[in-house]
C-alpha cells in the first residue's frame, strides 16, 4: 500500500484523476468494491497523511491537500476550506469526468433500444475513446511505469458488456459476434452495428444478355444520357440483383455485397452445376431466413431468368475460402460453334489429341483490353470432347482450368490465343454460343434452412 499511496502522490501532482480513473490505474485487477471505492481509499489515506504531518512539512502537506481538492475530492476540498488553501476543481483529464455509474447506466438503455430492432445470438461491446484522450492516458501509464493498467476503453466496454449480458441473457462473443455495440460515454451514445450476413449459393442463367453485376453506362456511370436513353445503364438487369434484392427484403438488410466464382459474359448461359457464389447482407434485422422460401422469391423476381441451387448460410472467411478454392479450379463449359467452311470428324478428332492437356497461352483479349492490362496468361485444358452438329457446326465440351477465355481458345483472337482451335483446323468460327456448366469443386458447405 506503501507503494501505490506513493505513486498516487506523483500522478495527482501532475494528473487531477478522478476516483474511478485512479483505482483504475492502480488496481493489479479490479477489485471487489470497484475501482470507484479504491480511489477513494487511496485519497482518503494520503488526505489523512497531510493532515498529519508535522511543522516540518507544512508546505508538502498542503500542496497533496490542494492537489486532491482539485481532483474533486469532498473531504480533500472541506479540508482545503479550513485551511484557507485556494483551489480550483479540474476535470479528469481521461474520462473528462464521464465515466460514472448513470453514464453507464444510460448507454446499456441506449444500447438495449438500439439492438432490439435486430436478431442476434451473441454481441460485443466496443467504446469510442477519442486519440487525444488515449494518448494522454498512455503517456500517464509510460511517465509513471503503470504495470499492465486496465485501459478506460476495457472498463467501459465491459461494465456496458455485463449490464446487456444480465438484461439479454445472451453470451459476449469475443471473435465473431453477430451484434457490435458501439459506445460513446463522452456523448452518451449508442449505435448497432448488426454482423452481416452470408448466404452461399450456386446460380443458373437460364437467358442471356444478362451480366453478373449491374452493367453502367461507360459514358455517364449512371446518371443517364443519350447513349443509354436515360436509364444510366446498358443492360437492365442483372444475376447480383436478382439474388441480392429479394435476399436483403427477407433479412431487413439495408445493402449488399456479391461475391462469385469467376465470372461468365453477358450472354453465356449458366447451366448445370452453376456458377458458385456468396451474398453478403449488409445490416441485417433477421438472421434467421427460410432458404426455401429465398430460392422461390429469386425465381419469381428475375421472372425466370435466374435460379439458385444449395443454397446455406456461410461466414466471412468462406469468402476468401471460395476465391482460394477457385482459383486454378476446373471449370466446364458447351460451345456450340458455326465454321465457314464444312468440318469434318478427322477435323474433329486433331481438336481433341491437340488440346486435351494441353497449356494454353493467351494474351489479354482485345475485347477487354480497354479495362484490363496486357498480361500473358496460361491456362490448361484437362479435357475435350467434340462432335459434329451439322456440316458447319460442331459441339465442343471443354473441362479447363478457371480463368481461360473460351471464346478466344475458339476463334484464335487474332493470334492473341495459341494453340485454338481455328488455328488447329484451319476454319474460321463465326457465330459461338457458350454455355457454363459449373466448376467441379465447391465449398465444403452443407445445404438447408437457416
Amino acid at each position: 500500500m506503501a507503494e501505490k499511496l506513493s505513486k498516487t502522490k506523483e500522478i495527482l501532482g501532475k494528473y487531477p484523476l478522478c476516483d474511478r480513473c485512479l483505482g483504475r490505474l492502480l488496481a493489479a485487477e479490479k477489485p471487489e468494491q470497484g475501482y470507484k471505492r479504491l480511489g477513494e481509499e487511496l485519497k482518503t489515506k494520503l488526505l489523512q497523511e497531510a493532515e498529519d504531518a508535522t511543522d516540518d512539512s507544512r508546505e508538502s502537506s498542503a500542496l497533496l491537500i490542494k492537489s486532491l481538492a482539485e481532483t474533486g475530492f469532498v473531504p480533500a476540498q472541506e479540508a482545503a476550506t479550513r485551511l484557507g488553501l485556494p483551489f480550483e476543481e479540474k476535470t479528469c483529464p481521461i474520462c473528462l469526468g464521464k465515466l460514472k455509474d448513470e453514464v453507464i447506466e444510460t448507454l446499456a438503455s441506449e444500447a438495449l433500444r438500439k439492438i432490439s430492432l435486430y436478431e442476434f445470438e451473441d454481441f460485443l461491446v466496443g467504446a469510442y475513446i477519442p486519440k487525444h484522450i488515449a494518448s494522454i492516458e498512455e503517456r500517464i501509464f509510460s511517465e509513471f511505469n503503470l504495470v499492465e493498467p486496465e485501459t478506460l476503453r476495457k472498463e467501459i466496454t465491459r461494465d456496458v458488456g455485463k449490464r446487456l449480458e444480465s438484461i439479454l441473457k445472451k453470451p459476449v462473443n469475443f471473435s465473431t459476434p453477430e451484434m457490435l455495440v458501439l459506445v460513446d460515454i463522452f456523448t452518451a451514445t449508442a449505435e448497432a452495428k448488426a454482423a452481416p450476413l452470408y448466404i452461399f449459393g450456386h446460380y443458373l442463367k437460364l437467358k442471356p444478355d444478362i451480366p453478373q453485376t449491374p452493367w453502367y453506362c461507360s459514358s455517364c456511370w449512371g446518371a443517364g444520357c443519350e447513349r443509354c436513353g436515360d436509364t444510366g445503364r446498358i443492360y437492365p438487369d442483372s444475376v447480383a440483383e436478382y439474388i441480392c434484392e429479394p435476399s436483403m427484403k427477407l433479412s431487413g438488410a439495408i445493402w449488399y455485397r456479391f461475391h462469385a466464382a469467376g465470372r461468365e459474359d453477358v450472354d453465356v448461359i449458366v447451366e448445370g452445376a452453376g456458377r458458385p457464389f456468396i451474398v453478403e447482407l449488409i445490416m441485417p434485422r433477421r438472421r434467421v431466413i427460410p432458404l426455401d422460401t429465398l430460392r422461390h422469391l429469386i425465381r419469381e423476381y428475375s421472372g425466370g431468368r435466374v435460379d439458385v441451387e444449395n443454397l446455406a448460410l456461410a461466414s466471412r472467411k468462406d469468402i476468401d475460402l471460395l476465391k482460394e478454392v477457385m482459383e486454378g479450379a476446373v471449370k466446364r463449359y458447351i460451345a456450340t460453334v458455326e465454321f465457314e467452311k464444312p468440318i469434318s470428324p478427322e477435323d474433329m478428332k486433331k481438336v481433341e489429341s491437340m488440346l486435351r492437356g494441353t497449356l494454353i497461352e493467351q494474351l489479354t483479349p482485345v475485347r477487354v483490353l480497354r479495362r484490363r492490362g496486357e498480361r500473358m496468361r496460361r491456362k490448361r485444358i484437362h479435357n475435350i470432347s467434340a462432335k459434329i452438329v451439322d456440316t458447319h457446326t460442331a459441339q465442343f465440351e471443354i473441362e479447363a482450368e478457371g480463368g481461360l477465355y473460351v471464346k478466344e481458345l475458339i476463334h484464335g483472337d487474332s493470334g492473341r490465343t495459341r494453340p485454338s482451335i481455328a488455328e488447329i483446323i484451319d476454319n474460321a468460327p463465326g457465330r459461338i454460343t457458350l454455355r457454363f456448366l459449373g466448376v467441379l469443386k465447391t465449398l465444403p458447405l452443407k445445404k438447408g434452412e437457416s
